[in-house]
């Protein structure tokens, strides 16, 4: 799966679901680019298209149960990988980025409100 698909679905996963023009000004891709990894999301079951509650017109993008599950999978093995690597290193080596933690949580927190921010739902 891409880094991009990935994104989206936690994007989804995070937020709520979004409308696919607000998803490609979030990823920066173009609208087009978006339809397309979208239609493979949907095509997998790891995303859904459905109609917003408060305008018929408009369609959101949500992450499905399958979707999440396999967003779990992913960060489960990634989480793993990033043990492993970090069990390698000197104790002054995990002290540093032991204490590096808070502020790279902030950095993410911070991230994720700059993404948010850039996404707002339509109004009903």
């Amino acid at each position: 799966m891409s880094l991009t698909a990935v994104s989206v679905l936690s994007t989804l996963e995070r937020t709520g679901p979004r409308r696919l023009t607000d998803l490609a000004v979030s990823e920066e891709v173009t609208q087009p680019s978006m339809t397309a990894l979208v239609t493979q999301l949907t095509d997998l079951g790891l995303a859904e298209r459905r109609r917003y509650p408060g305008d018929a017109r408009v369609v959101l993008v949500a992450v499905t149960e399958a979707g999440s599950r396999q967003l779990r999978a992913m960060r489960t093995a990634g989480a793993s990988a990033l043990t492993e690597l970090i069990e390698k290193l000197d104790d002054q080596d995990t002290e540093t980025l032991t204490a590096a933690l808070p502020a790279l949580l902030r950095l993410m927190e911070l991230a994720g409100e700059s993404q948010d921010s850039r996404t707002p739902l339509p109004k009903r």
